[in-house]
């Protein structure tokens, strides 16, 4: 056996080469560790790169696609600043988004109108829902204020603040100056269409107002010399007699057709007011269709503030009015009610026949058209309850005297 004695120094040694040994793994552990952190901090810094350049790639494409799109498209923040635009929004706006971006343009449109802008991009946010208004817009390259229907849509961070306000805009000048231009033509063609109504009215009481006073009076003075020579040839001339007698006989006739002649042309019961010139053509419909017709007069002054030339217009329209009842409704009975309500005059017809629908027949939908027409160069309006049965009715209100010179002040200041 050998044995083999150290000494206190060479224990230390083996100590120390042993702690050397142990740190020198230690460290190599440490160092591999170190690498592979090193490594794997490089992966994730490329995978980073790659998701910024694929992000930016997509952010290109998609500020790319929204310049291209034809509708005006513009992002605002919380405090209404722009912060982007596209090309379209920028020919609307008048102003290059380069002047506009990170303002609230100000610098470039009427204090009236910021104000106005500001207001509705709070209550956009305050909403909380899709903002829909038409504004008026000042665009510096056609020097005029334009028409704008602005679309805004708030958008929110995850604590429920305002982040962002996404809108779009379209330029409706053209077709609100078009839809002018249109009534302006259509209130024209409508006075246009009342002033010839007033002209042919004129026109017909003057015939009749002729007829009555030449033709009339003439057939008048007739009768009483055939009347007298009637009565004197009794006796000694009855051949004579009874020629007289047949000349009595067609001057009655030519009369009553004189008579009725001067009531279509302009009946003089018109100049009695409306409630008698409706009562009397309400018997005379009566009396040539059978028709049981009724007269309602809740209010006995609704006719005292028209004037004649609305007398003989609401005349007309009822008389029109009865005249599509007779014709295609057939009725059994009719109640015209005449009212002065609320809104001015109120005039119903109500029957108990089929309705007066214009689908497929051209007389009743030309008659309908004109009734409207007729009641809109009034000023007035025509609505129909076509059910049939006793609630069939159609109802025509006329605006009241101070309603009626308020719209006419209206329209001459417009125009």
């Amino acid at each position: 056996m050998l044995i083999i004695l150290f000494g206190a120094g060479s224990a230390g040694a083996v100590c120390a080469w042993r702690t050397a040994a142990r740190a020198r793994r230690d460290g190599a552990a440490r160092l591999e560790a170190s690498q592979a952190e090193c490594e794997a901090l490089r992966q994730a810094l490329a995978e980073a790169r790659a998701d910024n350049a694929r992000l930016a790639g997509s952010e290109d494409q998609l500020q790319a696609i929204v310049s291209m799109l034809p509708v005006a498209l513009f992002l605002k923040d919380p405090d209404s600043r722009i912060v982007m635009m596209n090309e379209a929004c920028e020919e609307i706006f008048g102003v290059a988004f380069a002047k506009l971006s990170g303002t609230r343009g100000s610098a470039h449109y009427p204090p009236e109108q910021m104000e106005a802008f500001l207001a509705a991009d709070r209550a956009c946010f305050a909403s909380r829902e899709t903002w829909m208004e038409e504004e008026w817009l000042w665009h510096a390259g056609l020097r005029e204020n334009r028409r704008l229907q602005t679309y805004k849509r708030p958008m929110y961070d995850r604590d429920g603040k305002p982040a962002l306000l996404i809108g779009m805009c379209i330029d409706v000048t053209d077709r609100m100056r078009a839809d002018e231009a249109l009534q302006s033509l259509l209130r024209q063609l409508r006075e246009l269409s009342d002033h010839q109504e007033t002209v042919r009215e004129d026109e017909r009481r003057r015939l009749a107002q002729h007829a009555h006073d030449t033709l009339g009076q003439n057939l008048m003075a007739l009768k009483l010399d055939a009347a007298m020579l009637h009565a004197h040839s009794a006796a000694r001339h009855p051949r004579l007699h009874a020629h007289a007698g047949r000349n009595l006989a067609t001057l009655d006739d030519s009369i009553a057709a004189v008579r009725g002649l001067i009531n279509d042309l302009h009946p003089l019961t018109l100049e009695l007011g409306l409630p008698a010139a409706v009562e009397w053509l309400l018997k005379q419909l009566e009396r040539r269709s059978g028709i049981v017709c009724q007269l309602h007069l809740p209010d006995g002054d609704a006719h005292e503030h028209l004037t004649p030339r609305e007398t003989w217009a609401i005349f007309r329209l009822i008389q029109e009015g009865m005249s599509h009842i007779a014709a295609y409704a057939d009725a059994g009975r009719v109640d015209l009610t005449l009212e002065h309500g609320d809104e001015g005059l109120r005039v119903t017809l109500s029957h108990n026949g089929a309705n007066l629908k214009p689908d497929g027949n051209r007389l009743v939908a030309f008659g309908v058209l004109t009734l409207r027409e007729r009641v809109a160069a009034l000023g007035g309006r025509v609505s129909c309850n076509c059910a049939t049965g006793p609630s069939n009715t159609i109802t025509v209100t006329l605006p009241g005297i101070a309603k009626r010179e308020a719209e006419a002040s209206r329209s001459m200041v417009t125009e």
